[in-house]
Order: structure tokens, then sequence, then C-alpha cells
């Protein structure tokens, strides 16, 4: 940290110095303009708009592992921040990672193929902020794990196949506007003007909406995996899934309320969720005691068990976001 003195100029304007190394170190020089942000009594300075800048990045495939470790690459690049992303075909071996590259505008919202030739393949990072800004993002995502919980509903009480695999390719889009929201909250961190542009007006609230969002990935990860072991079960047939069902009943309600709790600030309808994630904890208990109690076969009370074992993760980081609503309507002290 460093101290500046503030100079008077001209009887009405206030100056000070710019440390040197800051100045040459992001390219500054004599007459070019700054960006000032005023945020709850601090200044921020930053040497551009974001929007006269393009981050690019090239990657040589014969620097890369594997398919695999390219596809984290790609995301990885995607999330901090870059606009154009340059995969150098130089490796006779590119058959393997032109698929990945090619599979990554299905993975990640606003990239394009640009350019795929026998020596390279480019990636384009096109997002509008304004038309997508981050709470707009989030509620989308709450809408589809709301969705997939009340289809899972459904599926356990009708036991409805087609449904379940709906639900499957539903958790798809969850990943990629999840990639979205991680990029979005990466950029507002960096950039205040960006963080205006998506409607985060106090950058503390981008830890809670990273917590929350992370909460809503892992939520419709786990109607994702209830759904496998469901299909695994669905051939044998059996009464255990009128228990499952009463269980993703009360994991529905307190997702619900938490969700709603965040996107109101509620306080009070947070503090609700936590009274549902006992009552879920003590029916699962019930369940699997009565289940163990049977004569049901091992195999199948394991696949039964996973399943409620995910209901009360779902629970769980129900209880998380309705943490992270009370945190965020608390008052900030003065």
């Amino acid at each position: 940290m460093q101290t500046r003195k503030i100079y008077m100029s001209g009887g009405s304007t206030y100056i000070m110095s710019l440390p040197k190394k800051w100045v040459q170190r992001v390219g500054l020089r004599e007459g070019d303009s700054v960006v000032v942000t005023e945020r709850e009594g601090a200044l921020t300075i930053e040497a551009r708009e974001r929007e006269e800048e393009s981050r690019e990045v090239t990657i040589k495939i014969s620097q890369v592992e594997s398919g695999e470790v390219l596809e984290r690459l790609l995301i990885s690049y995607y999330l901090i921040g870059y606009d154009t992303i340059k995969i150098l075909l130089d490796d006779s071996q590119h058959l393997k990672y032109r698929e990945v590259a090619r599979r990554i505008p299905d993975l990640l919202v606003g990239v394009e193929i640009v350019e795929d030739t026998d020596e390279a393949l480019t990636l384009e990072i096109l997002l509008n902020e304004r038309k997508m800004p981050t709470l707009k993002a989030m509620r989308r995502i709450d809408l589809i794990v709301s969705s997939m919980l009340a289809e899972l509903i459904r599926v356990l009480e009708g036991e409805d196949e087609a449904l379940a695999r709906d639900i499957i390719e539903r958790e798809k889009e969850v990943d990629r506007l999840y990639f979205l929201v991680v990029r979005q909250l990466k950029g507002a961190v960096r950039y205040h003007q960006l963080a205006e542009k998506l409607g985060i007006a106090n950058p503390r609230d981008a830890l809670g909406y990273r917590m929350v969002v992370k909460s809503y990935e892992r939520i419709a990860d786990h109607c994702e995996n209830i759904v496998q072991l469901y299909l695994r079960l669905l051939a044998e047939g059996g009464d255990e899934l009128a228990d499952c069902a009463a269980l993703a009943k009360l994991a529905s309600q307190a997702y619900r309320k938490a969700s709603k709790a965040f996107f109101a600030l509620d306080m009070h309808l947070a503090h609700e969720v936590f009274s549902h994630l006992k009552e879920i904890r003590e029916l699962q208990e019930d369940i699997l005691n009565r289940l163990f109690q049977s004569n049901i076969k091992a195999s199948r009370a394991m696949l039964l068990k996973g399943m409620m074992d995910s209901l009360n993760r779902i629970a769980s980081y129900s209880s998380d976001i309705a943490e992270i609503a009370i945190n965020m309507s608390v008052e900030v002290p003065g």
C-alpha cells in the first residue's frame, strides 16, 4: 500500500500523483485518460475501458497432454475473461484435439468457431453483458433447477423414464449458464465499469453470487445423480421410490424458499429453510432404518441410499443459499 498527498490546483481541483511503476506496467503515457469509479467512499482507478482491450491467448496442442487437458484449459481461459482463443494444430495427432474444441460451443455460452483450418482452430467469445446481466442469468439457472426438482418428483412418483432422461439434458444447460456467471463475476471483480453493466451494484455482492451459483450447479448435479441411480433401479420396480419422492418434495420446498429469499433478500423466509433441513434429515434417518430392516437386496438398498444422500445434499446446498441470503440482507456498517 502506498500513500499519496492531495494538492489543490487552480483553486477548485484536487490532484494527486500516480505510482510510476503502475503507470509503466499498464502502459499509460502523458495525455492518456483513466477510468475513475466511486464506490462506498473509495475511488478505483483503471487504466482504460475494458471494451478497448482484446484479450487473446494461443494454445499449441504439442504442449497439451490430452484432449481432456485441452478442454479444461479452454474452460479456464473462458472463465478468466479471454475473448479469443487460438489453438495451433502443430501435432500430427490433432484430430482428437479438434473434436474437443468443436464441442466447446455446446459447453460455453457465447463461444463461436471463427476459424477451422488444417493449421489452426480459433474460438471467439461474443457476449453482450447488458443483454445477460448476472442476476438475470442466475434467475434463468434458478428456473431450470426448480423445474428439474419438480420433474424429479414426478419421475419418482410415476416412474417416467423419458422425463428422467430430460432432466439429465437440462443439467447441461445449468453448467453452461454456471460457467457464464463465473466468467462475469471474475470480470466484475477486476473491472468496476463491467460490474455496473452486469448489474452488480457492490463488489462485495460478487462473492455471495459466486457461492450461490455454485450451489445451484451442485444441486443440478445431484438431480442428475439421482436420475442416474433411478434408471438403474427402474427395471426392478418396488415401492421404496415413494419414500424418495416424499424426501424430494421436502428438498424442493427448501430449495424454492432459499432461492426466493436470496433474490428478495428476505431474511425471515431464509430462516424457514433451516427447519426444512431438520425435517429432511429426520425423514431420511427413518426411511433408512426401515430400509435396512427389510429384506431388500443390498445392491438395491445402496442405490436408494445414494438417492437419499443426494436429496439431503440438495437440502444442505439450499441452506447454504439461505445463509448467504441472510448475510447479504444485513445492513453494512457505515
